[in-house]
Parts: C-alpha cells; structure tokens; sequence
C-alpha cells in the first residue's frame, strides 16, 4: 500500500451528533438519576421561553 498524503485533503470542521443522549446520560449519572427513566434536556438560555435544547435524554424525547 502506498503513501498518503493527508495534506492534499479538503480541510473543514465537523460536528458529531449527539450519540444516544450521550450527554443528558453523563449528566444524570453525575446528578445520581437513571439516564433512561429520567426526562431532561441540556439547554442554553433557560431564563426564558427562547432557549435551545443542546441534547436531551430518551425519556424527554419521548414526553416532548
């Protein structure tokens, strides 16, 4: 096999989606609760009715 230049390849960035609620997950954890009975979203912009959900557990995708 031969050699290959990575350096020749496009550049950009690139987000990863939220595996499984991986993040909602870690944060039950971390707070004691079960990440798959537990409804909860991790947003920014709480203080008001404008927020964005960043990740969101199972259980709260199902009740929403």
């Amino acid at each position: 096999m031969g050699y290959f230049d990575c350096s020749r390849e496009p550049k950009s960035d690139i987000a990863f989606a939220d595996m499984r609620s991986f993040y909602t997950s870690v944060e039950c954890v971390e707070r004691g609760l079960h990440p798959l009975r537990t409804s909860l979203c991790v947003m920014i912009r709480a203080d008001n009715s404008n927020g964005f959900i960043l990740a969101s557990s199972p259980m709260f995708k199902k009740v929403f």
